[in-house]
């Protein structure tokens, strides 16, 4: 079905997303200066039968991936550095940066130990107040907590494209996503690229034809719910274009004023995940656990 039968509605940029990037192997790169610029993996144990739980990006050009079993990575970059992971280390960084972003901006939603969601209120949704926000935190966490803590921050009309947005530039990205930039701009992405789309939905998804961003696009909401069999298919449809879903993204906007420096308001620990994106391999809404860090909830699985 052609594009233009759908139209993307006019919607105002409400959300800032903040991915910090190879978050485990960045933090050993920035306490220890002998790993910075080495290709190194982030292990639970000193095997090579176990599996990387991180890479830097200077592993990953080596094509070490998060996931990859040590004894093959080690195949693919000889000089691999394996670093045994310092849980308790990369909490106390989390902590850190947390507090460092709601020096800009408050956080609404902490998703995972390395992801957070911040709403944008009535006076920062410009594109220039919200883009010079997501600078402050990148500068901010480099001044104040270390260069090599890098984040990618995706700005969009709702959580789950602001999410989005941080996938199309890695590392260190800043993208916003407005309504008019919608879908093109995110033809670029593979299927499995948006949250939720696991192998099995991949899968569904192939068997009905479509093979790319464009095709998934061309489905009406009915379509959607046939291809993911459930009503997250039709939920997806409405995410991807910008919409929010039922008192999660579409609660009614609020002027706040300017933060004082140092002075930030918590809003973390809502109960929720941030995507609202279903399972990567049933389709069905995640169930939500969380995981005590100090007076924040981290929802959602560990860093990566």
């Amino acid at each position: 079905m052609p594009l233009n039968n759908y139209p993307i509605p006019t919607l105002s940029l409400r959300w800032l997303y903040v991915d910090f990037n190879s978050y485990f192997a960045s933090v050993e790169q920035q306490v220890r200066p002998e790993l910075r610029s080495k290709p190194i993996a982030v292990v639970a144990v000193e095997t090579d039968s176990t599996c990387a739980i991180a890479a830097s990006y200077e592993a990953k050009a080596f094509g070490v991936k998060t996931g990859i079993m040590i004894h093959e990575a080690k195949r693919l970059c000889p000089g691999l550095i394996c670093v045994l992971a310092r849980h308790e280390c990369y909490v106390a960084f989390h902590h850190r940066l947390i507090e460092e972003i709601e020096r800009h901006i408050p956080v609404t939603a902490v998703c995972s130990i390395d992801e957070v969601a911040c709403r944008l209120m009535d006076n920062e949704i410009s594109v220039e107040r919200s883009t010079e926000i997501a600078q402050s935190i990148k500068s901010g966490i480099a001044k104040n907590i270390g260069p090599y803590l890098r984040c990618s921050i995706g700005i969009a009309p709702n959580r789950y494209l602001a999410k989005v947005g941080t996938e199309l530039q890695k590392p260190d990205g800043l993208v916003v996503l407005r309504a008019e930039d919608l879908p093109q701009k995110l033809f670029g992405l593979k299927l499995r690229d948006l949250p939720g789309v696991g192998a099995n939905i991949e899968h569904r998804i192939q068997t009905a034809g479509i093979m790319d961003l464009p095709g998934l696009f061309a489905l009406n909401p009915h379509q959607m719910r046939k291809v993911w069999g459930s009503v997250w298919g039709e939920k997806m449809w409405y995410l991807l274009r910008g919409m929010g879903i039922a008192g999660r993204d579409n609660r009614p906007a609020q002027r706040r004023p300017q933060p004082r420096h140092g002075a930030g308001t918590a809003r973390s620990g809502q109960g929720q995940g941030c995507c609202a994106a279903p399972d990567a391999q049933s389709g069905q809404p995640p169930a939500a656990y969380g995981v005590l860090c100090g007076r924040h909830v981290v929802f959602g699985p560990a860093g990566k």
